[in-house]
């Protein structure tokens, strides 16, 4: 029997930075609802995430919640994310806006995620312009900070789309988190980004929306007709 509780998993490998860390411990969760963490040590990002989500399943909880050790959560990420999985039934996964360690600090949310068979190779965009407030909807999404309903899982198995290998297991020069995005929609889940969710990504400084903005600021200001960031790109 599915209860009012959040699990919040976290993939890792033997380490957390400081800030991440706290992070964890000022997050609010929304009233009624418990929290279970299952913290998961692998070398194997796919096999970390797929052990997180049948820790929850067993558990009975009605959401799945994936954080990765070099995300800084903002306090409210639970509170705003829950509430938008609660009021819109078509809306399955949420990620706040997360954005890659170096520059240009290309969104890691997408909205065209498309795989060539033959070429074994991802078509990918990432959106350059985009509202402040608000959620827009997604092909593709990083699982490095999101909330997953866990009746995406019954959706999936329903489909029989999961690979034998698991939910997450990567199609070849894609990543897990892209790969799963494919299945979760060919099963018809809405995957969307809470634009004022902003999750701080850790390099030397946690990366936010200000050093994207800095970055595109100066690129349009050049008029040159250079690509802001290339398609096809995946690395985090």
């Amino acid at each position: 029997m599915i209860e009012n509780k959040i699990c919040i998993g976290l993939p890792h490998t033997g380490t957390f930075p400081w800030n991440t860390v706290m992070s964890l411990l000022g997050l609010k969760l929304p009233a009624g609802f418990k929290a279970v963490y299952h913290m998961v040590g692998s070398c194997l990002i796919y096999d970390a995430r797929q052990k997180i989500v049948d820790f929850a399943r067993e558990s009975n909880c009605k959401y799945i919640v994936m954080i990765d050790s070099d995300m800084v959560v903002p306090t409210d990420f639970l509170l705003k994310s829950i509430a938008l999985l609660e009021q819109k039934e078509e809306i399955h996964v949420v990620t706040g806006t997360i954005f890659k360690r170096t520059p240009p600090f290309q969104p890691c949310f997408y909205t065209k995620v498309e795989y060539d068979m033959q070429a074994q190779k991802p078509r990918l965009e990432s959106p350059v312009e985009f509202p402040e407030k608000g959620y827009i909807q997604l092909a593709g999404l990083g699982l490095a900070c999101c909330v997953m309903k866990s009746s995406l899982f019954d959706m999936i198995d329903e489909k029989k789309s999961a690979h034998m290998n698991g939910y997450f297991y990567p199609l070849p020069n894609m990543g897990e988190d892209l790969t799963f995005s494919l299945i979760a929609r060919k099963c018809g889940a809405g995957l969307v980004c809470d634009l004022s969710i902003d999750v701080g990504h850790v390099s030397a400084m946690p990366i936010h929306v200000d050093h994207y903005k800095a970055c595109y600021d100066e690129w349009k200001a050049k008029k040159d007709g250079s690509l802001l960031f290339g398609e096809g790109e995946v690395s985090t």
